[in-house]
């Protein structure tokens, strides 16, 4: 008996989603959906919420089982004896990244394969990202798998936009960029720091929070006018310090110059002696070096005039 495993998840599911899980229904004997409970992320919905609307959605495919799971993917595979991993590609981005996980699944488990199944043409363009972003805005999400997911959806989102009313619409886009890179981003292969992104979406994202920056700008400088008159004390007492020490400043520069004076006589009479006392030297070892010369001099003579029985002779022979 052939089992495989559609790992996902699920937050929330779409017919995109469903597509993958009828077709994978037809291939294997046994199909398990695997809900994954990341503990790391937010979700939109609990791992017993998703559960739950996947179990809704299947419930006429006899041979689809809903299990959540966490923790490494293959162990997982391995514990309920599944031999296949089904993903599915919308685009040659998917393909990339699920290579990478494909590659690394099979190096640490090598008798589980991935089996890649296209999404139909209608559901390419369909993600769990795009349904939130359709709910939060009030928008018709036909594309969640049942009225009654569309309506959780919505609800789940009104809440999360009732509890940020207070907040600025900058504070807003750094949360959903915060939420969209801790629910929607996946890790690259064999890394806990590194991510992949969708690059129009986080642009579409930092475009907006440049566009509202002006005007968030405009708003704190009101709540700025109002403490004024506290800026306005503050700067007198300031000033009134900024003076006093001005006047300390001055007595210290004072007594500073006259020490600043000292010290520069007092360096130019060691630059004076230190000349002089060089100058003596220089003259004594001249002296002395005058003397050596005409000591050796004189050596030299006395040792070249030989006495003899007739008198001296000097270097020549000829007699002295």
């Amino acid at each position: 008996m052939l089992r495989a495993i559609y790992p996902g998840s699920f937050d929330p599911v779409t017919y995109g989603h469903y597509d993958i899980i009828c077709r994978s229904c037809k291939i294997v004997d046994e199909l398990i959906v695997g809900v994954l409970n990341n503990k790391a992320k937010m979700p939109l919905f609990s791992v017993e919420e998703r559960v739950k609307m996947l179990k809704e959605v299947t419930k006429d495919l006899p041979n689809v089982e809903i299990i959540p799971f966490d923790g490494l993917l293959v162990d997982f595979a391995e514990q309920i004896g599944a031999d296949v991993v089904i993903r599915g590609l919308r685009a040659i981005t998917d393909f990339e990244y699920e290579r990478q996980m494909s590659q690394t699944n099979q190096r640490m488990k090598p008798d589980i394969e991935t089996m890649f199944l296209t999404t139909s043409i209608e559901y390419s363009y369909l993600s769990s990202t795009t349904v939130r972003e359709i709910a939060a805005f009030g928008g018709d999400v036909i594309t969640v798998c049942a009225g009654s997911r569309r309506d959780r959806t919505q609800r789940k989102d009104e809440r999360k936009k009732e509890s940020v009313t207070m907040s600025s619409r900058i504070e807003q886009i750094i949360e959903e960029i915060e939420e969209y890179i801790d629910r929607d981003c996946k890790f690259q292969p064999l890394s806990q720091t590194k991510i992949i992104v969708n690059k129009e979406h986080m642009d579409e994202l930092l475009r907006e929070l440049r566009m509202k920056t002006p005007d968030e700008i405009k708003r704190y400088q009101k709540i700025i006018a109002n403490r004024d008159a506290i800026l306005a004390d503050a700067k007198a007492k300031a000033d009134a310090m900024i003076e006093d020490a001005q006047v300390q400043t001055t007595e210290l520069v004072s007594e500073h110059e006259i020490m600043q004076q000292a010290y520069a006589q007092a360096n130019e009479i060691v630059t004076q002696a230190t000349a002089q006392a060089q100058e003596i030297v220089d003259n004594a070892t001249m002296d002395a070096n005058t003397i050596r010369v005409g000591a050796i001099q004189y050596t030299d003579r006395s040792e070249l005039e030989v006495p003899s029985d007739d008198g001296y002779y000097d270097e020549n022979g000829q007699e002295t």
